[in-house]
């Protein structure tokens, strides 16, 4: 066996475990991930109400008025959550609206894009040049923009996205909005404010006792 075969052979091998460490690196680094910590409210309350959305989505774009009114109406008293449910098969800019919103999260700007983002809507739902409309929506509501771009695309962004679709399948959503209270489905909500009141007025009550 000549000296450069096993030059190459053990360059071959050297290449190979290097290879199956970056996969167990990069597996190992999103794994750790949690899902998404868009709060809003009361978060020492008992009671937690949890959307899991789609930006894209027609029915969370009618559902979006009723539960911000919802949250200023018991932002004292209950703790509001919105994790992430893009339904790629369906919505094309599911996925990219998500992570746009996850990139505003991570410098605390998620509700103010959140709420562009469901308002405007029917602006970006069929756009050509969708990176190019939800870059502007970062520079609107005042992101580092360099910051943005690293963010929107980043690995961490998309591990917590994962997290929160693998979270809404365990709890059994098929279809968005889903809603959760306090970590159980709500099935069928009435889409009006008087609905959610009285959820969470019993679940409130409850929680007193």
């Amino acid at each position: 066996m000549s000296r450069n075969f096993i030059i190459f052979i053990s360059l071959l091998l050297v290449g190979f475990v290097g290879l199956v460490f970056m996969q167990r690196s990069a597996q190992q680094s999103t794994a750790d991930v949690e899902g998404s910590n868009n709060v809003y409210g009361n978060l020492d309350s008992p009671v937690t109400l949890t959307e899991y959305v789609d930006f894209q989505c027609e029915a969370c774009y009618a559902f979006y008025p009723t539960v911000k009114e919802v949250k200023e109406k018991y932002k004292d008293r209950v703790k509001f959550q919105i994790k992430y449910f893009p339904i790629t098969s369906s919505h094309q800019h599911a996925l990219a609206a998500a992570a746009t919103a996850q990139a505003a999260a991570k410098q605390g700007k998620f509700f103010e894009m959140h709420n562009i983002l469901f308002e405007r809507q029917k602006s970006w739902e069929n756009s050509q040049n969708r990176d190019e409309v939800f870059a502007s929506y970062a520079q609107e509501i005042g992101l580092d923009m360099v910051k943005f771009k690293e963010d929107v695309t980043s690995r961490e962004t998309q591990a917590i996205i994962n997290a929160d679709l693998e979270e809404v399948q365990k709890l059994g959503g098929n279809g968005t909005p889903t809603f959760s209270l306090n970590g159980e489905k709500i099935d069928n909500p009435e889409n009006t404010v008087e609905a959610f009141s009285e959820l969470l007025d019993k679940a409130l009550a409850e929680a007193d006792n």
